[in-house]
């Protein structure tokens, strides 16, 4: 992988060159900035797992897609939006390195779906309140998206 198809990656994933430095490489944002403008080469771990990144993005729009055209016709789906790392890390076990692809999975969705799907921003004391002591899960987390009105989404 070269340099530019680096930054091509990373702006596909919504990952800034600091965020990509530090989820990432777990390098300098300055050696990030180096691979990419081509002046050292991208180390093999780190094309490595922006290629996992990017596989990981296909296949969670590949089966929000499914599960879409799956829906009953006429069904609205909503997906949570994580604002901030620390709301999508609010959900134990969660990997860091996943919060900024799956904000641009759930672009990629929106783009191709309007009609059928819409964000709701995570709104962990709203969510909490609903949640009302049951265990926390992506499945709660979508019924709460699905659960949230319209004009509050």
């Amino acid at each position: 992988m070269n340099g530019t198809e680096l930054q091509a990656l990373r702006r596909l994933l919504f990952f800034s060159q600091p965020e990509a430095a530090a989820l990432v490489g777990g390098v300098s944002e300055q050696a990030w900035r180096r691979w990419e403008a081509g002046i050292r080469r991208v180390p093999a771990d780190v094309a490595a797992r922006v290629s996992e990144l990017a596989r990981w993005r296909e296949n969670a729009i590949e089966a929000s897609a499914r599960q879409i055209g799956e829906s009953p016709t006429g069904a609205r789906l909503a997906l949570v939006w994580y604002e901030a790392l620390d709301d999508w890390a609010t959900l134990p076990n969660r990997e860091p390195a996943l919060w900024r692809p799956h904000q641009s999975a759930c672009a990629d969705l929106l783009s191709r779906f309007r009609a059928r799907l819409r964000l709701v921003r995570f709104d962990a004391p709203a969510y909490t309140a609903w949640l009302a002591g049951r265990h926390d899960s992506e499945s709660m987390r979508a019924a709460w998206a699905g659960s949230v009105p319209l004009a509050a989404g």
